[in-house]
C-alpha cells in the first residue's frame, strides 16, 4: 500500500508519493483542484502515468529509437514507455524516490541512479537528483536538480511534467516564439510559428489536438476557466515548454521542460562536467476568478 506524504500552507494542501516517482498525487486550493487527482485505482496500482505532476529526469519527452551518440559511443536505451519505440521522460519518473526531509509545509525528495546492470539501459550516465516540495502564500514550489556524479562529462536535462483537469470554456495563455510540428514518428519536423501556434491572446483548450514543444518560451503560462485561473511559471532553465491537449480526454498538460524532445541527438542537451548541477524551479499558484 502506497504511503501518501501531505503538506498543508492555510488554503494550500498537496499530497505526494514518493514511492510512485517521485509525484504529486494531488493539488488543491480550499475545495478547488489545482492538478488532476490521482483516482483511488492508479494509486493502489502505482501508475504514475496517472499521477498529478511527475519529474523527468535526466531528459525529458522522446529519444528517437532510444538510440544516441555520446563522446564517440552508441548508446541504446530499452523502451520504457507503452505503444513507442522511442524512450521517455528519463529515469526518475519510474524509481522510489527517498524522503530526506518533511516537516508540515515541505518536503525533500533524493533518487540516485547508477548504471550497474541492466540499469544501464536506463541511462548510461550515474547522476543524483533532487526534488524540493515547498508550500508557500502564492502556492507550490517544485525545485528540481540533477548532479553528474560520474567521472566524466555527461548529458543532461530536466523536466516536470504537471497535469491539470480540462475544465468547460478552459483556456491557455503563453507567450513563445513558435513551436515544433512532429512528423509521423512524433518527433520534431518543421519549426512553426503564428496563427494556431499563437497562444499569447489565449487559446481554447482543445481547439487544436497538441503534443508539441514550444521553443523561446517565456517561463509564464495562465489557465484560466469560470471560477478558477492557475498559474504557472518557471526558471530560465525551463527554455521549453510542452504541451499536451490529447483529444475526449478530462486533462491536459502544460509541462515546462529544458529541451524539446529528442535533444540528445540535436545538440540542445546540457552537458555537465562531473561535480556540476542543472537545476530549475516551477511555482503553480491560483486564484478565484468570476
Amino acid at each position: 500500500m502506497t504511503t501518501l506524504l501531505s503538506i498543508a500552507w492555510n488554503d494550500w494542501r498537496a499530497d505526494l508519493a514518493p514511492q510512485i516517482g517521485g509525484s504529486v498525487v494531488s493539488l488543491r486550493l480550499g475545495d478547488e483542484a489545482v492538478l488532476r487527482s490521482m483516482p483511488d485505482d492508479a494509486l493502489a496500482a502505482g501508475d504514475v502515468r496517472r499521477t498529478a505532476c511527475y519529474p523527468l529526469v535526466p531528459y525529458a519527452n522522446r529519444i528517437a529509437q532510444g538510440r544516441f551518440r555520446f563522446a564517440g559511443k552508441v548508446h541504446c536505451l530499452r523502451e520504457n514507455f507503452p505503444d513507442s519505440v522511442h524512450s521517455l521522460h528519463g529515469v526518475g519518473w519510474r524509481r522510489p524516490w527517498h524522503v530526506l526531509r518533511a516537516d508540515a509545509r515541505s518536503c525533500d525528495l533524493v533518487v540516485q541512479h547508477r548504471p550497474d546492470g541492466e540499469n544501464v539501459l536506463d541511462w548510461p550516465f550515474e547522476f543524483d537528483a533532487h526534488q524540493r516540495y515547498v508550500l508557500r502564500p502564492e502556492g507550490l514550489v517544485v525545485s528540481l536538480s540533477v548532479t553528474n556524479t560520474s567521472s566524466a562529462d555527461a548529458p543532461v536535462g530536466l523536466g516536470l511534467h504537471p497535469l491539470f483537469p480540462r475544465r468547460p470554456r478552459a483556456t491557455l495563455a503563453f507567450k513563445a516564439y513558435g513551436a515544433w510540428r512532429n512528423g509521423a514518428d512524433m518527433l520534431p519536423a518543421e519549426r512553426v510559428s503564428g496563427g494556431e501556434w499563437d497562444h499569447g491572446g489565449g487559446r481554447a483548450i482543445g481547439a487544436a489536438d497538441l503534443d508539441n514543444d514550444f521553443f523561446g518560451w517565456d517561463g509564464r503560462a495562465a489557465m484560466a476557466a469560470p471560477g478558477l485561473r492557475v498559474l504557472l511559471a518557471a526558471s530560465s532553465v525551463f527554455s521549453a515548454l510542452r504541451v499536451f491537449t490529447p483529444a475526449g480526454r478530462d486533462f491536459f498538460a502544460v509541462e515546462p521542460v529544458s529541451h524539446c524532445a529528442d535533444a540528445i541527438n540535436r545538440g540542445g542537451l546540457a552537458i555537465l562536467a562531473p561535480g556540476a548541477t542543472l537545476a530549475g524551479t516551477m511555482t503553480l499558484g491560483a486564484e478565484a476568478t468570476p
